[in-house]
């Protein structure tokens, strides 16, 4: 060892100096990596738990609201993208693939919507 700390490297008859072992890029970036790793754990175990994101909506081009849980009570078609604020569910006539309605409130007044025009369902009791 030299007077700066390091070792000089005799192999092959060379003359060079040589960084002590464990401190050369492999090591640092070693080292990097597991801090990384370690502080992406802690992020995880902290993130809230999952939820709908925004408020429930309108999702194809129009929505029909209806007075009743079944088509023969549509009075309006809402706009895509219309915001509803769920109420309750409740089984009916069968339409669209589905029997499930939803009671909302939207802007367009209080109504029923067939739960496939219905985007970030939140959780609602029976009605």
């Amino acid at each position: 060892m030299n007077m700066v700390g390091h070792i000089r490297d005799t192999r092959h008859g060379g003359t060079e100096p040589r960084r002590n072992p464990g401190r050369g890029p492999v090591r640092t970036i070693a080292a990097v990596l597991a801090a990384g790793a370690f502080a992406g754990v802690a992020v995880v175990a902290s993130a809230p738990t999952a939820s709908a994101y925004g408020p429930s909506y309108c999702n194809t081009s129009s929505c029909s609201l209806s007075v009743s849980p079944n088509t023969g009570g549509i009075y309006f078609e809402m706009p895509r993208l219309t915001s509803v604020s769920m109420i309750c569910w409740t089984d009916s006539q069968w339409w669209d693939g589905t029997n499930r309605w939803f009671k909302v409130n939207s802007l367009y007044g209080q109504g029923y919507m067939i739960a496939n025009q219905v985007s970030n369902q939140t959780s609602v009791g029976h009605c």
